[in-house]
């Protein structure tokens, strides 16, 4: 007798070492499925084998197995999924073994090579042949027995009949090899004669269930049949089953709809359902969705049921937080969908959101963040409270509101996934890490801007690497986005009828159109005051608003020293001369849109101008805020309208608050250009002031472009008194200013609406004149005419008006199509056709000098105010279509089919028995395809519910992981194509392709911010003890999950670390205990999940 433990030698080779002089082998195991049988194939390819098996693994537990083996590389322990079911039926028994051997086959990596196929074949044709026979115990037995017998010519005249082995390897990989085992073999007869009396003796046993025997085995060979190595999957089927996964349960989602929950006050649509579906499906995967339809198809609708539907499942707090003009709307959403629970703070207030959301709730909410746009900067404060707030539980929830981001810089759209997912550890499986990838798109996307700014490569080069760069977002954050456009609701069937159903449709965009207007006795008014304000090198220079950039070099340190805990000195320098750039680009914006806007700005910067001054000479210093509370101006430039004013006051007016009192710039540190410059530009103001408001009284009462206006009403409401009229403009002033204007021209029927007017009283006046969709009894006629700012754009519904009059012009087509989308609704269409005009000055000459000053006026109006780059608008053709060139082609961006739009109508097509064989597919089927563009494989993986996409289009190309975009017209098929088994060779190709699918890649290389960040806390570590634990937590969360905000990484590397006790106390308000423990539990652990589904295709040219 002798021992064997699998470290001196293995039960496996012992057993390969016996079966040399063997005829056949008996086997009494606790489990056995297929992995020790691989192991053995080819020695027992021509021996009588049976095996008797005393336990199986509960088939529900296949998962949790596979899971194991993808962490460990290896077959794992079978007894600790052991099935405990009790008084079962022998039947059942049965079908429960039969579930779990075609499991495992099925779903896991175990038949992936080429050699346990080839082991399987042989498995296979023994138990046709009956040279394998498989019994069940009908109890639980847990002895494991080998008894390998000998050859008649090899058993030595009877006196050696064979080896029997006894003890604890069961007939798996890890009982033969793996793990450590205690086995005895002996050979003595009488010992080895006993134990085959006791085998028999089992193996008789009525009581047995038979698995596979020579009359018994008809079942086995149906399972067999059933097994992914054994079917031809039909390319079209393959398909649909994709569509399946991925489309699924987005359509059969229990839900409570809009009409539902708000008792009919909002109709039921298809597409909103469904992305409502989705959005809630998202947030349950990835914690948060961002929900981007185009304007007019109902984010907020969609974001209040969304909001609904959690809260009332997970009983949590809502959360809105939304620019000032929307708090109304909000208000009313917030009662109609019955969210009693919900909290709505201003974009201006996000900090008092922050403080309710830590001190006053106890458990998760759901953040629902409208026009989230605006908080894509993460070096700012405002998005840092925001990513703290998303850090004050580890179940919060996010919702974000936003344009479409596909053509954003990607570091706009990283900063929004960030407030729910954690970059180092994301759910979304569709990339191996969030943070790698995000960040090396970052980097390209700042090449490109570099390269462009340079003028290194060409307009194609430059427009293909643009849109490999928005291909490569849109995977990243497929999965986490829902958005539809028009388009999408006229290619899905499903919607399209909807729509036909409810009466609902869109009207045709008619323009935007050049309505130019004459300027006159005004023209050389105009001309001069326009180049005096954008003039480089004598015009406006906004020395006001940009202190810190005059002071002087042997005074910089000093106010480093004084101010440094509060700001970057370089930083600052910046943000000011941004803003001073900003503040002449609106001087001109408000010089175009209105003579009172322009007067009101003229002397407001000339105060502010004057106030400096007199501070700078009586008090002997300069006022400037904190660092962070400057406005952005990309922001501004972004969503410049009625809100500017509001916001700023609503920061400017918490300087009582010591976290925003003023900071001071002593005169002494700045140089004397500084208060040159400011009186500069003040004489400068005031001189263009008397010019057109002091001196002249026939040019204060001048207004052409007033003039124009009034007599298109006049025109357009003669034609069609029904067709009611918007006019917008992005200022409250202006539109106060023409509100009043048109009343004294003779128009009563006038409505005006500004930011301040918003009102549940002015919404319903508004609904009952403007809105189409209400009830006929409940419609008013008062108003033909409404003269709107922006915020108007969003929230309300206009179609019962049919022309848009953009009354300055628009910066922003983006603005446009918003404004349109408020007309255009996804409601009752009223006209066939939406007219909208842009205005724009002009005068009458023939002269050449009159022509050239005419083509100088309007460049360096559309330069100054649209930033465009218009030097090849050479005639006044070009420059007509100049703004609807710019609106189609915004609008295109905005309204492109969505990529998924034709597969989902594909999926919506399919007859639900197709869709039930489809399910039919094993989860690890394949097919050859010949007649495709390349030769390679293509495989869907699904890990949990994160499906991903993987590629390889030939032999020199490295697999990688692919978008759903790009791999779905790959499987797409035609109902009648065959397909055929690939052949071994796929083999090897498939493993390549299936191991990219769930590549797990580490962190990028820590850089930057980041990188400084730690350096503190390496201080804290190895000088200071009370500190460790913390800093040891903070420094996983920041190397190994990448889970704060640039801002946050940016601040700590600032701390002072002169004291390390208050530089301990500074850095905890930065990031917060709290903070951390939710960073650390959220960590969703990945590797826990199983590959439930791989499919794949071999392509053949």
């Amino acid at each position: 007798m002798s021992l064997i433990d699998n470290q001196s030698q293995t039960m496996h080779q012992a057993l390969i070492n016996a079966l040399s002089t063997a005829g056949r082998i008996d086997i009494q195991v606790g489990y056995f499925y297929f992995s020790g049988f691989e192991l053995l194939a080819k020695h027992l390819k021509d021996k009588q084998v049976r095996i008797l098996v005393g336990k199986q693994i509960d088939p529900n537990a296949v998962p949790n197995i596979i899971s194991m083996q993808q962490k460990t590389g290896k077959p794992v322990d079978l007894e600790r999924f052991q099935s405990w079911d009790t008084f079962v039926s022998r039947t059942e028994q049965k079908s429960k073994y039969f579930e779990g051997f075609s499991k495992l086959f099925n779903e896991s990596q175990v038949f992936d090579s080429p050699e346990s196929q080839e082991a399987y074949k042989i498995f296979e044709e023994k138990i046709i042949d009956g040279s394998l026979q498989i019994k069940l115990t009908n109890n639980d037995e847990h002895g494991k027995m080998y008894l390998v017998y000998n050859k008649p010519e090899m058993n030595q005249g009877g006196d050696f009949p064979g080896t029997m082995f006894l003890g604890s390897s069961n007939f798996t990989y890890n009982g033969l090899i793996d793990q450590g085992e205690l086995n005895k073999t002996d050979r003595d007869k009488a010992s080895f004669e006993e134990a085959t009396s006791k085998f028999e003796a089992m193996w008789s046993e009525s009581q047995n269930i038979d698995i596979a025997t020579p009359d018994n085995n008809q079942e086995f060979k149906e399972v067999v049949k059933k097994l992914w190595i054994n079917t031809v999957v039909k390319p079209y089927l393959m398909y649909i089953r994709v569509l399946h996964e991925l489309f699924g349960k987005d359509r059969n989602t229990d839900i409570e709809s809009p009409g539902k929950i708000t008792d009919d006050s909002f109709i039921d649509l298809e597409y909103q359902l469904d992305a409502i579906r989705m959005g809630i499906d998202r947030i349950n995967q990835y914690g948060g969705v961002i929900v981007a339809d185009v304007v007019g198809l109902g984010k907020s609708i969609i974001a209040s049921a969304i909001a609904y539907n959690i809260a009332q499942k997970d009983r949590i707090n809502v959360v809105i937080i939304c620019p000032p003009h929307l708090i109304t709307q909000w208000e009313e959403y917030q009662a109609h969908f019955r969210l009693p629970g919900t909290k709505i703070f201003s974009s201006g207030k996000i900090e008092d959101a922050y403080r309710w959301c830590t001190d006053q709730v106890t458990g998760p909410v759901l953040l629902v963040l409208d026009e989230a746009h605006r908080y894509r900067n993460e070096l700012t404060d405002d998005y840092t409270l925001l990513h703290s707030l998303s850090r004050s539980n580890p179940n919060n929830k996010v919702v974000v509101l936003t344009a479409t981001p596909f053509n954003n810089d990607p570091k706009d759209v990283f900063a929004l996934v960030k407030l729910f997912q954690t970059p180092g550890q994301s759910t979304i499986r569709s990339v191996d890490n969030l943070s790698l990838r995000f960040r090396e798109l970052i980097d390209r996307y700042k090449k490109l801007r570099s390269s462009m700014r340079k003028n290194n490569l060409t307009n194609d080069e430059i427009n293909d690497e643009a849109k490999e760069i928005a291909l490569e977002l849109r995977r990243l954050i497929e999965p986490v986005i829902v958005r539809r456009s028009r388009l999408d609701l006229q290619t899905i069937s499903r919607y399209r009828n909807n729509l036909i159903k409810q009466g609902i449709a869109f009207a045709k965009v008619e323009g935007p159109e050049l309505l130019e207007y004459e300027l006159g006795d005004l023209f050389d008014l105009y001309l001069n005051t326009l180049e005096t304000l954008t003039n480089e090198d004598h015009g406006f220079i906004g020395a006001r608003y940009k202190p810190v950039t005059y002071i002087a070099d042997e005074k910089r340190d000093e106010f480093k020293e004084k101010y440094g805990a509060y700001l970057d000195d370089v930083d600052l320098q910046t943000a000011q001369s941004n803003l001073a750039s900003f503040m002449k680009r609106l001087l001109v914006m408000r010089f175009e849109s209105s003579k009172e806007a322009f007067r009101i700005t003229l002397q407001n910067m000339i105060d502010s101008n004057q106030m400096i001054a007199r501070w700078y000479h009586d008090q002997g210093r300069v006022p400037i805020l904190k660092k962070g509370r400057i406005p952005d101006p990309d922001t501004f430039m972004t969503d410049a309208g009625d809100d500017i004013t509001s916001e700023l006051d609503e920061q400017f007016n918490e300087e009582s608050d010591s976290k925003y009192k003023l900071l001071f710039v002593e005169k002494d540190w700045l140089k004397p250009e500084f208060i040159k410059e400011v009186e500069s530009d003040t004489q400068l103001l005031l001189s263009i002031r008397d010019q057109w408001f002091n001196n002249n009284k026939a040019i204060i009462d001048l207004d052409p472009k007033l003039d124009s206006l009034v007599e298109n009403i006049k025109r357009l409401l003669s034609e069609n008194p029904d067709r009611k009229i918007v006019i917008f403009s992005a200022y409250a002033d202006t539109v106060d200013y023409l509100g009043d204007a048109i009343k004294k021209a003779g128009f009563s029927r006038v409505y005006k609406y500004t930011a301040k007017d918003a009102s549940k009283a002015n919404r319903e006046l508004l609904r009952s004149n403007f809105d189409a969709g209400i009830k006929p009894e409940l419609q008013a006629n008062d108003y033909d005419v409404l003269v709107a700012t922006d915020a108007l754009s969003e929230g309300y519904n206009l179609h019962r008006a049919g022309v848009i009059f953009n009354y300055d012009i628009p910066f922003n087509p983006t603005r446009v199509i918003q404004r349109i989308g408020r007309i255009n609704r996804i409601n009752k269409k009223v006209f066939d056709s939406i007219f909208v005009y842009n205005f724009f000055p002009t005068t009458i000459g023939e002269a050449e000098t009159r022509i050239q000053q005419i083509s100088t006026l309007k460049m360096t109006l559309i330069n100054a105010v649209v930033g465009s780059d218009t030097k090849t608008l050479t005639s006044d053709e070009e420059l007509k279509s100049f703004f609807k060139d710019e609106y189609v082609k915004a609008n295109q961006e905005a309204e492109f089919e969505s990529w998924d739009a034709k597969h989902r109508e594909a999926y919506d097509q399919t007859p639900d028995e197709v869709i039930d064989e489809a399910m039919s597919i094993r989860p690890r089927s394949r097919v050859m395809r010949s007649g495709q563009p390349f030769n390679g494989g293509i495989a869907f993986g699904k890990k949990g519910n994160h499906a991903v996409f993987a590629i390889k289009r030939s032999e020199d190309e490295e697999s990688k992981v692919v978008s759903a975009e790009e791999v779905l017209p790959l499987f797409a098929a035609n109902q009648d194509e065959e397909g055929k088994a690939p052949d071994s060779s796929f083999n090897e190709l498939f493993i390549v392709i299936r191991d990219k699918l769930f590549e797990k890649h580490k962190l990028p290389a820590i850089r930057g911010n980041r990188a400084k960040a730690l350096q503190p806390l390496q201080m804290l570590i190895d000088q200071y003890p009370p500190a460790k634990d913390y800093a040891l937590d903070l420094m996983k969360v920041i190397k190994e999950y990448d889970d704060l905000s640039e801002g946050q990484y940016k601040q700590i590397g600032r701390v002072n670390m002169g004291n390390l006790e208050e530089a301990y106390k500074e850095i905890q308000k930065i990031v917060s205990k709290q903070t951390i423990a939710t960073s650390l539990k959220r960590v969703d652990q990945l590797e826990g999940l199983s590959e439930l589904i791989v499919l794949s295709e071999e392509l053949r040219v």
